[in-house]
């Protein structure tokens, strides 16, 4: 297969397999538009999915993505050649028993994969025909760059949906990559008084502190928890976001809070996990879950950016061509340099 005409797919165990893309003359469906893409995002779910060898739906493989819309249906209004997209959630169905008891948000149907026209592949291409419902505008003001971060960045918006900070709050951020940094920026400026991060990577505490957390600081820092007690009056944190989806980051996150205090788990561990639950117990904490997000939120993450709510200026990129997938992805499997790598994927 000519380059034009492949994309990558996750299949096994580091295995990325070649299959058919989408071609630029192909037909396209009532309903859909065709995108050239621009630039995808690697998630950190396609690097675990690529290392333990769990096999996702192809159309993840490369879900965080931006393009421009090549052609569209006769019957698709709203979208023309030429626009700039970013790919977006469907909106909720309304009709399924999730959406008629009000949880729009975890609709049956609003999954690009469940769609019977759902491509073979995701955004590891060139091109991708999607319901015109799946994209959504890009402002000029969002850079390409940036709009591969929207996807991420909506996850940290749909956690901090659910669970709120309150004014005064001192709050724990476990994983300094695009979802908890845009988690550090959201908390901020819904009231924490003090939001403290916690990641390995000296390169990513530094742009935390940058984005606007109060401390920063590595895993097994004893001055952590010190900080932690410092900042609450010696009660400890009242909400911890854990986004590294790492068993340790889980059990520390659980030792920071205070009684009564709020876990959000956002990060997803990728194999089981045994957890001690005398701690939760014990401190009757409140434990809640995130997964993903809604149509609405993807919009509304773009306004935030618009407005500076959530900065992407000083996140650092590692930008490959889609030809060098195969390399990039066993290089990640050891360890990524940069908080965000992104392929061009117009080369």
């Amino acid at each position: 297969m000519a380059l034009e005409e492949t994309a990558y797919v996750i299949t096994g165990r580091r295995e990325l397999s070649r299959v058919p893309g989408t071609s630029p003359e192909q037909e396209v469906l009532p309903g859909h538009v065709l995108v050239g893409l621009r630039a995808t995002g690697i998630c950190g779910s396609d690097i675990d999915g690529y290392h333990l060898g769990i096999v996702l739906s192809p159309t993840l493989s490369g879900h965080e993505w931006v393009g421009v819309i090549e052609r569209v249906a006769s019957d698709v209004t709203g979208f023309t050649p030429g626009d700039r997209v970013v790919r977006a959630a469907l909106p909720a169905c309304g009709a399924c028993d999730l959406c008629r008891h009000g949880s729009y948000d975890l609709c049956a149907r609003t999954s690009l994969s469940t769609s019977p026209t759902a491509p073979a592949h995701g955004a590891y291409a060139r091109y991708i025909q999607v319901p015109a419902a799946f994209v959504t505008a890009l402002p000029d003001e969002v850079s390409d760059a940036a709009g591969a971060l929207i996807e991420p960045a909506t996850v940290a918006v749909h956690a901090l949906r659910r669970v709120r900070p309150d004014l005064g709050d001192t709050v724990v951020v476990s994983g300094a990559g695009v979802v908890g940094l845009a988690a550090v920026q959201l908390a901020a400026r819904l009231g924490a008084t003090d939001v403290i991060v916690v990641d390995p990577t000296p390169e990513r505490r530094d742009i935390a502190v940058e984005l606007g957390a109060a401390h920063a600081f590595a895993p097994d820092d004893p001055a952590l928890r010190e900080a932690v007690l410092a900042a609450s009056d010696g009660r400890g944190a009242d909400i911890v976001y854990e986004c590294a989806g790492k068993l340790a980051a889980i059990e520390q996150g659980t030792s920071l809070l205070r009684t009564g205090g709020r876990l959000m788990l956002v990060g997803i561990p990728f194999t089981p996990v045994q957890l001690a639950l005398t701690g939760w117990l014990a401190k009757q904490i409140d434990v809640s879950t995130s997964l993903a997000h809604t149509r609405e939120e993807f919009l509304l993450t773009i306004r935030l950016m618009q407005r500076g709510w959530i900065r992407t200026a000083p996140i650092t990129f590692d930008t490959h061509p889609l030809s060098e997938i195969e390399q990039v992805f066993a290089d990640l499997e050891k360890g990524a340099p940069a908080i965000k790598t992104v392929f061009d994927t117009t080369r």
